[in-house]
Order: C-alpha cells, then sequence, then structure tokens
C-alpha cells in the first residue's frame, strides 16, 4: 500500500519550547507603535526646511536626507515653480510639500509616488501636506502583462510621462530614470495629490464655511466623503491632474528645466548629491 507521506504521530519538535511558532511573525509589514499616534510618514529623519513666499502666503518644502542609491527627483525650486501655477483657491490651506525619504521595507511594502496627507503634524507645521517619495533610480520594476481598466489607464500615463517599458515574459519591465520620474512626479503626481484636497475643499470645507458649528450637518459632508470609494476619489484627482497640467501645457508653462543648481541647493542648506546634482 503506497505512504501519503503524512503521519498523524509526528509532531513539530518545537512544539512546548522557547522556539514555538518561530517565524509566524515574519509577515513583511511596516512596524507601527501602539503608542505613537504619528503615521510612519509623520516621522522625518534630519529634514531641512525651504520656504518660499507665493502670492503673499508662505509655502514650506521639507526635505529629507536619501539613504544611499536613492533620489529626490524633484527639487524644492521644482515644487514652487509649479505650485505658484496653481489656483490660489484650489490651495487655500495647503501650505506644506513633504520631499520624504521611505525606508527600503516601506519602498518594498508601500511602494508610491507620492501622497496626501489630509492633516500632517511635523514639528511647528501643521495641516495637510503633499508628499513626493524618493525614488530609487535605475532599479528595474515589472507590471503584469494582465491589466485592468484603471491599471491600463495608469500604464498608458506612465508611457506619456517617458517611462520605457520593455515587453518580457512575466508582463511588462520597467527601468526608473530621472527625467521620466520627475515628471511623473512634478506633472502629474504632485498635481493628482492637489486634486484629492481640493475634492475635499469642495466636499467639506467651503460648504461647512456656510453652516453653523452646531448645524447637523457639519459631521454629515465629513461622513459623506469618507463614504466616497477610493475609485471615485481617484477619478477626480485624475481629472484634477489631467485638465490643469493640459490648460498649463498649451499655455507653455510645463514642462520646464530641472532647477537643480548645485550651488543653490547649497544655499537652501541641502546636498546637491540628494537630487542627482553633482556636476
Amino acid at each position: 500500500m503506497s505512504r501519503t507521506g503524512w503521519n498523524p504521530v509526528r509532531r513539530n519538535r518545537n512544539i512546548g519550547t522557547a522556539k514555538s511558532g518561530h517565524g509566524r511573525d515574519n509577515r513583511l509589514v511596516i512596524p507601527a507603535r501602539w503608542s505613537e499616534e504619528r503615521v510612519f510618514w509623520e516621522k522625518l529623519r534630519d529634514p531641512v526646511i525651504v520656504r518660499r513666499a507665493l502670492d503673499e502666503r508662505v509655502f514650506a518644502v521639507v526635505v529629507e536626507p536619501v539613504l544611499t542609491g536613492y533620489t529626490h527627483c524633484c527639487t524644492p525650486d521644482d515644487v514652487f515653480a509649479v505650485v505658484d501655477l496653481v489656483p490660489p483657491d484650489d490651495l487655500d490651506d495647503l501650505r506644506v510639500f513633504v520631499l520624504r525619504q521611505p525606508t527600503r521595507k516601506q519602498a518594498v511594502v508601500s511602494p508610491v509616488w507620492g501622497r496626501l496627507a489630509y492633516f500632517a503634524e511635523l514639528g511647528r507645521l501643521r495641516g495637510p501636506a503633499v508628499y513626493l517619495e524618493a525614488q530609487e533610480l535605475g532599479r528595474p520594476w515589472q507590471r503584469k502583462a494582465s491589466m485592468s481598466v484603471e491599471d491600463r489607464r495608469e500604464f498608458e500615463r506612465l508611457l506619456a510621462d517617458g517611462h520605457r517599458a520593455r515587453r518580457v515574459p512575466t508582463g511588462y519591465r520597467w527601468e526608473l530614470t530621472l527625467e521620466a520620474a520627475r515628471a511623473t512626479q512634478l506633472y502629474r503626481t504632485l498635481l493628482h495629490e492637489i486634486g484629492h484636497q481640493v475634492d475635499y475643499l469642495r466636499s467639506v470645507d467651503r460648504p461647512r464655511a456656510a453652516l453653523p458649528c452646531d448645524h447637523p450637518d457639519w459631521d454629515v459632508l465629513s461622513d459623506l466623503y469618507w463614504a466616497k470609494s477610493s475609485r471615485e476619489k481617484e477619478a477626480f484627482a485624475h481629472r484634477y491632474a489631467d485638465e490643469l497640467g493640459e490648460r498649463l501645457r498649451r499655455g507653455g508653462k510645463l514642462p520646464f528645466e530641472r532647477y537643480a543648481d548645485p550651488g543653490r541647493l547649497r544655499s537652501q542648506g541641502l546636498d546637491p548629491e540628494w537630487f542627482g546634482a553633482t556636476s
């Protein structure tokens, strides 16, 4: 009679010992402390703050030093230049932009071009903030050949940004370059995240401004916004970025040359190598 290979009498030799359950908690997750109220992207290491007055309002770009192999594809002056093109009413109380260095685990578990924090606490800087993440240039990354409708749209957007995709048996292989990553983050991601803020302003903050604080709809407006599906919120942000970006391109405002003069960066207290600007 053939044997199945399973013997119910045999037991794991680690059961009942100090090694019992060893390895069960080895999930690849971003660690978080129960006692820590801040989200992981609010924890910055030795940040440098660059401020600029635009249209009588002071904006801040918070720059975190990069790890070896990573580069900030946008400079503070790049960010200020695009912010200066955004309609002032769309910015409202958005004053903070962060060039952040993710940990290597965060880059694997939660890779993003950028994100919007509806409220961030960065020392004395508090309020909504747009983050743009440092990228590991030259690193190949893959995308499956089978895509959803939204994945296919993002695929086309990446090609339009200048990324090059090579067909391989498992899908598409991409290689990250400074020029393409900058185009994605500066001309699309930055406007996209501002679009999320605009959606919140139009759905919650501005309707609230017309109501007394004790009005029953005060909390309802916020509840309705957060009840929106992520697809609906993403559609609004994509539409906002596409329409504003296209208008700026027709007006000759975008694209523009990179502001990465090493001397200028040093005068702002920044290391040019963080931005790949060594010459």
